[in-house]
């Protein structure tokens, strides 16, 4: 269960902190010193928000008094706004709606006040929070259109980022991505006070991608930009974001300090729904390097948290958790305990949206309902005059309906055939897929046949004849030389199968085969040390895809030992039912990736680990070493046991 999805997986960046710290009103130039007081306070309390919430409280607190002695009506407009941001911090998201909506619908003149884009904003974060991102999209979009409107750059930048949030709490990184984008080339200057928060999605969004190389330049970015501007908020996610990269790429430690880091920021800010995502990555990391125990208590942490506040879509993800952390010691009682609890809340937000969903069907069918009898009794007042015209009208409709008809039916047509031919094109990848599978095993067992025939037949012929001849010198005829080169003759015929055939994989399986290969390089005494590090979750792959880990560990090795001019290598085998991971590390001369193409070796390597959906990635620096990363995904090849590895 690698970072899950919180949905998703997912990080909540709390946008309005910086999306809202530059969003000025404009006044004139008579305003009394009381009023540009207020205004200066205003803009200081989103970068205080970012850092210390207790300190912005106080502000906030003289905004309101102020605003209410001078009865400035953009003072009460933004103490109303911060009312409800202190709201979405602490309370569950639909007290925080439904002050919203209170302050559109009652405060006078709010259509006219710059704020009134920050309360759309604010109120599709909290659709957000609450799973619903159809309706915060469409709040985000409302608050765009009155930014453009009003031609206020600032709001429609961070209405821009809100919308890419949402698609990436959605689970859609690229649309989200070209949202991001589309910010940055509005605002490409360096000192552009949301860059952190930018940097920061892009780079969760590159994680969700699975590019996590370039998801961890992009969070360095942000946390490089977020501490030049002491945005605590924006170093947070930039630590949670990077420790995700580190992991993915199996580093462990680095990951688990980045998220420490990270949730002792969120403490400070007062972040609950952040720091429960903080706790909820950390109990992921423990859970997969088998720190059961550590990964239990920060899940709890997470539970507590998102129980406490009411944040349903973190309280979910920190069920299933512990779910599986209970599972997993074999505390079956607990496990179910979570299980039944994760399932209840499951249900209860699938039916809070249905009813909602519902409610507001129920609203527009009896407006539509009122809507149709004044338009029936129109109808009848009006029937005697219009007789011909309505005629006319209903012809109309009826040949409008028979154009609607027939065109309904070519689409349902062409959709019908684009399925079947979706369809016919998975078929045939899964039908190459699965033949070439085929061939691989083919092959694999006629190099079997022909080591075994090799080791049987002519190694058995080969060792009759030594004897035979040995049998002769005894008698005094001179054929040591000759058996000589008959001994050697087998070694070499020997040697020859055992290379046809990895014979030493099908017996003891991978990891052990691996292991042997590791200790017989250090044996070697070749002056390079080579360490192995091994994590099974899941045994029982097929034996075609052990055979192809196997070759592509003997190819990668064979490159260091020809070219890397190594002093140390560690090799890394990781197993899960979801992917294959085999990594060579070393510190050799490295090469130029810009420069030349693979070897024969490695482009067939390629070649084979396609069928697996597989790829190879290689990354080097000359003078500092080379590193090789093969994944697999042998999900769909999952079979039998053939072979067990310890």
């Amino acid at each position: 269960m690698l970072f899950k999805s919180l949905s998703c997986q997912k990080y909540s960046l709390l946008l309005l902190v910086s999306l809202l710290q530059f969003a000025t009103p404009v006044f004139g130039q008579n305003q009394a010193q009381d009023t540009m007081y207020v205004n200066t306070l205003i803009d200081q309390v989103p970068a205080l928000m970012r850092s210390n919430e207790l300190e912005a409280r106080k502000k906030m607190a003289i905004i309101a008094k102020l605003s209410d002695q001078l009865n400035y009506k953009h003072g009460k407009v933004e103490s109303a706004f911060f009312r409800s941001w202190l709201q979405y911090r602490h309370s569950p998201a639909d007290v925080c709606i439904a002050s919203i909506d209170s302050a559109l619908k009652h405060i006078q003149e709010i259509a006219k006040d710059p704020a009134e884009i920050k309360f759309y904003i604010l109120k599709g974060q909290c659709y957000v929070k609450k799973t619903r991102f159809d309706l915060a999209v469409a709040s985000f979009n409302v608050a765009l259109k009155i930014a453009e409107r009003k031609q206020d750059i600032v709001n429609r930048n961070g209405a821009l980022i809100s919308i890419g949030w949402a698609y990436m709490e959605d689970g859609k990184p690229k649309q989200a991505i070209g949202f991001f984008n589309e910010v940055l080339l509005l605002n490409p200057e360096a000192d552009y006070p949301n860059r952190a928060t930018v940097m920061c999605n892009i780079a969760s969004c590159y994680n969700m991608l699975g590019n996590y190389k370039l998801a961890a330049e992009k969070a360095l970015l942000g946390i490089e930009s977020a501490r030049k501007t002491s945005s605590m908020t924006d170093l947070a996610n930039g630590l949670n974001i990077l420790a995700r990269s580190y992991y993915q790429r199996g580093k462990f430690t680095a990951a688990i300090d980045h998220l420490h880091e990270a949730s002792k920021v969120r403490m400070h800010v007062q972040d609950p729904a952040m720091l429960a995502s903080d706790y909820l990555e950390l109990a992921d990391v423990y859970l997969k390097i088998h720190q059961t125990q550590q990964a239990i208590l920060y899940a709890k942490k997470a539970e507590s948290i998102s129980f406490g506040n009411k944040i349903e879509l973190k309280l979910q993800a920190a069920y299933e958790t512990l779910a599986n952390s209970y599972r997993k010691v074999g505390d079956y009682k607990n496990a179910a305990l979570y299980f039944k609890k994760l399932i209840s809340l499951k249900e209860h937000i699938s039916t809070g949206n249905y009813s909602k969903a519902l409610a507001e069907l129920q609203v527009k069918y009896d407006s539509e309902k009122k809507t149709s009898e004044n338009l029936k009794l129109k109808k009848e007042n009006l029937e005697n005059k219009l007789n011909i015209s309505n005629k006319q009208r209903w012809l109309t409709i009826l040949i409008a309906g028979l154009l609607l008809v027939v065109a309904s039916g070519i689409y349902v047509y062409f959709l019908i055939q684009n399925k079947y031919k979706a369809k016919r094109a998975e078929e045939k990848v899964i039908e190459q897929r699965q033949r070439a599978v085929a061939i691989l095993e083919t092959e694999e067992n006629e190099r079997r046949r022909i080591a075994g025939d090799l080791h049987d037949g002519v190694c058995q012929t080969l060792a009759a004849i030594s004897f035979q001849l040995k049998k002769a010198v005894k008698d005094g005829n001179d054929f040591e030389k000759v058996d000589v080169l008959i001994d050697r003759a087998g070694d070499e015929v020997r040697t020859i199968s055992h290379q046809m055939t990895p014979e030493l994989l099908r017996q003891v399986g991978l990891v052990k085969a691996i292991r042997y290969g590791v200790d017989q390089l250090n044996e070697a005494e070749s002056g390079i040390h080579f360490s192995f590090y091994n994590h099974v979750e899941f045994e029982n792959i097929n034996e075609v895809l052990g055979v192809v880990v196997y070759r592509s560990f003997q190819e990668l090795i064979n490159n260091v030992l020809k070219h890397a001019k190594a002093r140390n290598v560690s090799i890394q085998l990781i197993i899960s039912e979801d992917e294959v991971l085999l990594m060579v590390e070393d510190d050799g001369k490295g090469f130029d990736k810009n420069n030349g193409k693979y070897g024969l070796g490695l482009s067939n390597l390629e070649s084979r680990i396609k069928i697996f959906d597989g790829n190879l990635t290689l990354d080097s620096t000359t003078n500092k070493g080379t590193t090789a990363i093969l994944k697999l995904t042998p999900i769909k090849l999952i079979t039998e046991p053939k072979y067990t590895d310890a």
